[in-house]
């Protein structure tokens, strides 16, 4: 071990630009505090789903369980990254610039990450228009950028020096475009798919469909806004590189959180509470609802019943008798959404 004072380089006027986006997420990594944060809300998103959706088909929950594991790894992988640089090497402006675990941390457990939420959001696509054109471009575009993040970790661990990142100019532009692109892909084709269909069902259909493009666009507007946001600090300050990594460096939470958060919103179109509900997720579960046929259009009609009654009186107002009483109503219609 260096002894302090010795042989270590004199610590740089503006420090703060390289420890502070450390702080706020290692470089390349996901966040120190924001990831810690992130995973403490995405903690609570998991055990809501455990609980609230038992009977979900094993391709779901490996679904779910999967992603939260490797948010767990990217997590313990961040705090190891973060006790080498702000513990073990404390005041060492070489260890600081070291890459250590974190070219694996960010661009790669962040496309692999993306490219899993993508391709579900792919499926939905194509489970509600019966059409493989747009899922099938949207999976060619997460491909791609899952690829320039594999390139950008190799890359990155290669050169070994975090100061050096902003020379990958053209894997990490491609891995922030493709990954906003097929973000908005995604945002545009579902909004589009299921309010085209909106005007075709009843009016509580509608407002729970309404519903889940507000939670789509939210979602998606989300992650493809912080790819954005990451792509115009990376090439407009180039000069100072650890700027890019907050942003980038919760991408992956925030896809994961948006995932989990859009399968826990079934439980308040059910109408269930916390803890009791029972409901299931298959592949037929993200399925448009069947539009009613013409006859049973017909048949959706309000109870209506009709009493007629006379009654025949006295001079004195005393009721005699019932003269005659009828009943009519018309059968209702079976009406489910």
């Amino acid at each position: 071990m260096t002894s302090p004072g010795k042989d270590l380089p004199e610590i740089p006027s503006d420090i703060s630009l390289i420890t502070g986006p450390t702080v706020c997420s290692p470089l390349y990594d996901d966040a120190i505090c924001l990831n810690w944060g992130l995973m403490g809300v995405l903690l609570v998103q998991i055990f809501f789903y455990h609980v609230s959706f038992p009977k979900d088909s094993v391709t779901i929950k490996s679904l779910v369980y999967g992603l939260f594991v490797l948010d767990i790894l990217q997590t313990a992988l961040v705090t190891a990254d973060a006790f080498h640089w702000f513990v073990f090497g404390f005041g060492d402006m070489n260890r600081l610039d070291d890459t250590f675990l974190n070219s694996w941390d960010v661009p790669l457990l962040d496309s692999v990450i993306a490219l899993i939420v993508q391709c579900f959001y792919s499926w939905r696509i194509y489970v509600l228009q019966k059409s493989a054109i747009f899922p099938v471009l949207i999976v060619l575009v997460s491909l791609c950028q899952c690829g320039a993040g594999v390139a950008v970790a190799i890359i990155a661990h290669r050169l070994g020096k975090l100061s050096l990142i902003s020379t990958e100019v053209a894997e990490q532009t491609t891995w922030l475009v493709a990954s906003a692109l097929a973000d908005v892909l995604i945002t545009i084709v579902l909004s589009w798919t299921l309010l085209r269909s909106r005007s075709s069902f009843l009016p509580v259909s509608g407002r729970r469909i309404g519903r889940i493009v507000a939670l789509t666009v939210e979602t998606n507007c989300l992650t493809a806004g912080v790819a954005v946001i990451s792509l115009i600090l990376f090439l407009g300050v180039p000069q100072h590189s650890t700027l890019v990594v907050p942003p980038t460096a919760i991408i992956a939470k925030l896809y994961t959180n948006c995932l989990v958060a859009v399968l826990n919103n079934r439980s308040l179109g059910s109408g269930t509470r916390f803890g009791t509900s029972t409901g299931s997720s298959n592949f037929q579960s993200f399925r448009m609802p069947e539009l009613p046929s013409a006859a049973a259009r017909r048949d959706q009609m309000l109870k209506v019943e009709v009493i007629q009654q006379t009654d025949t009186r006295d001079d004195d107002g005393i009721a005699l008798r019932d003269f005659g009483k009828s009943q009519f109503s018309t059968q209702r219609g079976s009406n489910s959404f």
